[in-house]
Parts: C-alpha cells; structure tokens; sequence
C-alpha cells in the first residue's frame, strides 16, 4: 500500500475514536487518580502544566492521526483485504510491540515503576487494536 491510496477518512476517524478513548481511560472517573498516585503527583497535579491547551491536545490528536497512518499502512502490507478480527490483532501487536515494550525501560529508568508504565501502556495498546478495528471497518 501506498502513501496515496490510504483511506484519509479512516485515519482521521480512528484518531478522533482513540483520543476519546484516552480522555475516558485517563478520565476523572477511571485511572487519572491511579496514574497520578503511581507517579507521585499530587491530588490536585494538572498534566500538561505550561502548555496551553490547545497545543496540548492539538499536539496529542496530530499523534494518534501519525499513529493511525502507521497502523493503516503496516495492516494493508500486510492484508490485501483486512477485516476487523484482523485490524484489531495487527492494531494490538503494533500497540504491545511498538508502543509498549520501548517504553517499559523509561520509565522503570526514569524511577517510575511499573504501575506508571501498565497504566500509560494499556491506554496505548487499547487505542492502538481500537484503531485497527476502525481501520478496517472503514477500508
């Protein structure tokens, strides 16, 4: 597959799902309090303090789309005619094998332990088979 012959539409769509994916998984009523008590902040900690808030959910969005796009692109190499059982097993192996496994080591190196890296990884692997199911369902 080519650059030129992805679906804009898909990618788009499986970046919008992932980034309401990540604000309820990181959400108030799910593991934002788990996440910030693994990384020692305080209880009134606000992330992504000293950016504006439209550079940091711009900046978050623009990397799930190059997410997407990757995934897109490594799912129609691979599968001339992907379904969803396929998108979803391709978006979770990119998920655990690219976007998981590198990080454990920063952040066991950086001090923050393992809780810190299953509650930021499981985000990442969720989103990732989530975007390989919108992927394929939408060609």
């Amino acid at each position: 597959m080519s650059l030129a012959s992805v679906n804009v539409l898909a990618v788009i769509v499986a970046a919008l799902v992932a980034f309401i994916a990540n604000f309820i998984w990181f959400g108030p009523l799910k593991m934002y309090t788990r996440w910030t008590a693994a990384l020692r902040q305080p209880a009134d900690h606000v992330p992504g303090s000293g950016l504006s808030t439209p550079v940091l959910f711009g900046l978050t969005f623009a990397s799930l789309v190059i997410e997407s796009l990757v995934i897109a692109l490594v799912m129609f190499g691979v599968c001339d005619d992907p379904s969803v059982v396929n998108g979803l097993g391709i978006g979770l192996l990119l998920g655990v094998g690219i976007a998981a496994m590198p990080s454990l080591g920063h952040r066991l190196f950086a001090g923050q332990g393992f809780k810190v890296w299953i509650y930021e990884v499981g985000a990442d692997v969720l989103v990732a088979g989530v975007m390989g199911v919108v992927i394929a369902a939408l060609g």
